[in-house]
This record gives structure tokens, C-alpha cells and sequence, in this order.
């Protein structure tokens, strides 16, 4: 498995056109790719209740028991529009016949390396960047390109795809809820 094609993709057409021209073997997307169940939507003006009394997904509250703090997906959500987009992508790619997974590169980050700093500094990004250089060498050293943090999210994205598509995931959520993959725990790898 390898890195066929890298590029920034702004529009789901772009996306969807991408993944025609390529035919990639898993997508992984970093964002929430289902809603609370009981929920058939995120607008507090619908009586649609979750049927948990927590709020969130349960792969967002399993990844809080895991110590890794996420967003909860939840109808006072600041990123609504993004959430619909998100599905709909997801609903659009499989019905193309594609693997679709949902994937939270600072999960991936935490599972992968530990807890490092934050990628807002230039030295944080650039550590972030030789250490996933050490995983897939087609990103490059930072001393040639440093890149964004969301490209870097991505980079964390795909390579959790990769571990994905080779069964080294693991699943947390259910079915219906959601799953969000991340790579195992350090101590499943020794």
C-alpha cells in the first residue's frame, strides 16, 4: 500500500472526482460520519431526543474513557454544517462502492506518539512531521517542506487509513452510533 496522489481537494465534487480518478483502497475522514442515535438531525428546534442520557456519540465518550478529549457531537454543535456535509460525503462515497472510515488524527497522534505539543508552533509542527516522516516516507522532512497542521491532520488521517486497510485498528463506538478507528493501544504493539 502506498500514497498514490497528494493534493488539496476543496469541494465534495473535487473529492468525489478524486476518488473516481484513483480508486483509493480506504477513505478516511475527520469528521463525524453518524449522529447520536435517536437523533435524525442536530437542530435544537426538532424534538428529536439521543437515546443515551450522555451527550455525544458513544465512540466520542469511549475516546474520553480512552483519555483523549474530543469534541461530542451534540445539537448545540458549532460545527453542524460541517457534520451534514460530512455524511452526505460519507453516504455519496460508499454508494460508489468505497470504504469509508471515520478517523480523528489527534487520536491517531496520541496512540501513535504519546501526547506531544500542540502543532501551533513551527518546532512542534516540524517534530510532529519527522515522526510521521519515520512512518510513511512520502511525507517529507520537515527540513525540506514543514507542513500545515492540516495537512498534517491528514497525513495522521491516511496513515490511520493504512493501519485500517491492513486490520491494525481498532474500532471504538457501535454500530448505528458510529465507529471512529484509531491505531492501537502502544502496549497491543509490543
Amino acid at each position: 500500500m502506498h500514497v498514490i496522489a497528494q493534493c488539496m481537494l476543496k469541494s465534495d465534487g473535487d473529492i468525489v472526482d478524486f476518488t473516481r480518478d484513483h480508486q483509493p483502497a480506504v477513505i478516511a475522514i475527520d469528521a463525524p460520519l453518524g449522529l447520536p442515535l435517536g437523533l435524525c438531525c442536530l437542530e435544537e428546534s426538532c424534538s428529536c431526543k439521543p437515546l443515551a442520557q450522555m451527550k455525544g456519540r458513544l465512540c466520542e465518550r469511549e475516546l474520553s474513557r480512552l483519555g483523549i478529549p474530543c469534541y461530542y457531537t451534540t445539537k448545540r454543535s458549532i460545527i453542524k454544517k460541517m457534520v451534514y456535509r460530512r455524511i452526505q460525503l460519507k453516504d455519496e462515497l460508499t454508494k460508489l462502492g468505497h470504504e469509508v472510515i471515520e478517523v480523528y488524527p489527534y487520536a491517531s497522534k496520541v496512540r501513535l506518539f504519546g501526547r506531544l505539543p500542540p502543532k501551533t508552533t513551527t518546532k512542534n509542527r516540524r517534530a510532529l512531521q519527522e515522526r510521521l516522516h519515520g512512518l510513511m516516507v512520502q511525507t517529507p522532512y520537515p527540513v525540506e517542506e514543514l507542513l500545515s497542521h492540516d495537512v498534517l491532520d491528514a497525513v495522521l488521517a491516511a496513515y490511520t487509513a493504512r493501519l485500517y486497510a491492513r486490520g491494525a485498528t481498532q474500532a471504538v463506538g457501535c454500530p448505528g452510533d458510529s465507529f471512529i478507528h484509531i491505531p492501537p493501544s502502544p502496549y497491543d504493539r509490543i
